[in-house]
C-alpha cells in the first residue's frame, strides 16, 4: 500500500535562556525554558516514491538542494538507523518564518521523524532520541511537544509544567533573519553565568500578580542583549509592545523575533492591530497571535 501522510509542525518560544557557560569544543550549555505553539506553524506531507532516496520541494527554498534540508536529512537519518531503503517525497509548506528564534527547521525535522515512526514504528524511543538530538539540539525537544526546561546544549530535556492558564502570547518577526552562529559569537563573556533558574511556580505567581513580577528576570534572555544592540529595530518593536500593553516583551532565542505575553487574546490583537498600522508594521513584518496573522 502507497504512503501518503500529512502533519501541521508547530514552533517555540524560549521564555526563558540563560548561558551557563563555554564548553572547551565551542559549544554553550544552557538552561532554558521552550514553550510550543500551535502557531505559526509549517505544513509537511511526506508520500512514497518509485524512485529510492529523498526528494523535496518547498516553494520558500525553490533554490536550496534537497540535501541541505533539516526536514531532508531526517529522513535519511530515520532510515539509516531503520535499516529502510528511503523512497520518500517531502513537500513543505513554509509558514514559521526562517532563522526567526522559532525553532521552525527543528520543528519540521521532528515532524518528519514522527511521520515516518508512525509509519514504518522501526525505532525505538530512545533511539528516535538520538536520531534527534544529532540533528540538532532543539530537536528532541519537538518530538515532546510540550513545555521543557532544558539543559546542556539543549538535549537534556525535563518536563515543566506551567500553569494551564497562559497567557496570550503574540509574536512578531522584523523581516530580517539572525543567524544562530553570530548570536553565539556575539554573546559577551560577563552574560556567561549560571543563576538559581527559574520553577514553575515563579510564573504561576508571575502570570496571577503581574504587576508585581520580575519579569527581567523571569524571560532574560543572554543572547539577547548583543542581539537588541546591533539591531536597534529589535530594542523598538519591544518598547512599542510594552507600550501596548504587554507584561513583557523579549527576544526569542537568538533572534530575531520577539515574543510578548498579555492577560488575554483580546488584549494581544489589539497591540497586533496597533504595530500593524504604526510605521513599524512594515509589509516585511509578520505578527502572529490568537491563531491569526495580523
Amino acid at each position: 500500500m502507497s504512503f501518503s501522510s500529512a502533519i501541521s509542525s508547530c514552533c517555540k518560544i524560549n521564555l526563558r535562556l540563560k548561558v551557563t557557560r563555554k564548553r572547551s569544543d565551542g559549544y554553550h550549555e544552557l538552561d532554558t525554558i521552550f514553550v510550543p505553539l500551535p502557531f505559526p506553524a509549517d505544513n509537511i506531507v511526506i508520500k512514497e516514491q518509485g524512485r529510492s532516496g529523498v526528494s523535496f520541494f518547498s516553494p520558500a527554498f525553490p533554490d536550496v538542494p534537497a540535501e541541505n534540508n533539516l526536514a531532508v536529512k531526517a529522513a535519511l537519518s530515520y532510515a539509516a538507523s531503520a535499516g529502510i531503503e528511503p523512497h520518500w517525497h517531502i513537500e513543505l509548506d513554509k509558514r514559521v518564518p526562517v532563522a526567526a528564534g522559532l525553532g521552525g527547521g527543528s520543528a519540521d525535522a521532528a515532524a518528519v521523524l514522527k511521520l515516518l515512526d508512525s509509519r514504518y514504528k522501526a525505532v525505538s524511543a530512545p533511539e528516535l532520541d538520538k536520531i534527534a538530538v544529532k540533528l540538532g539540539a532543539d530537536v528532541p525537544f519537538f518530538l515532546w511537544n510540550r513545555p521543557m526546561r532544558a539543559l546542556g546544549i539543549g538535549e537534556k530535556l525535563e518536563e515543566f509544567a506551567l500553569p494551564e492558564n497562559m497567557p496570550e502570547i503574540l509574536i512578531v518577526f522584523p523581516g530580517f533573519p539572525i543567524s544562530a552562529r553570530w548570536a553565539y559569537q556575539a554573546l559577551a563573556k560577563e552574560n556567561i553565568f549560571p543563576d538559581d533558574g527559574v520553577s514553575a511556580e515563579d510564573y504561576r505567581e508571575a502570570f496571577a500578580h503581574p504587576e508585581c513580577a520580575d519579569w527581567e528576570y523571569l524571560v532574560r534572555n543572554d543572547l539577547a542583549f548583543a542581539v537588541r544592540e546591533k539591531f536597534p529595530l529589535i530594542e523598538i518593536i519591544r518598547k512599542s509592545l510594552l507600550d501596548n500593553g504587554a507584561w513583557c516583551a523579549q527576544v526569542s532565542g537568538s533572534g530575531s523575533s520577539l515574543f510578548a505575553l498579555f492577560p488575554d487574546t483580546e488584549s494581544a490583537e489589539k497591540a497586533a492591530v496597533a504595530l500593524r498600522n504604526s510605521a513599524l508594521g512594515t509589509p516585511c513584518t509578520r505578527i502572529f497571535t490568537g491563531g491569526k496573522e495580523f
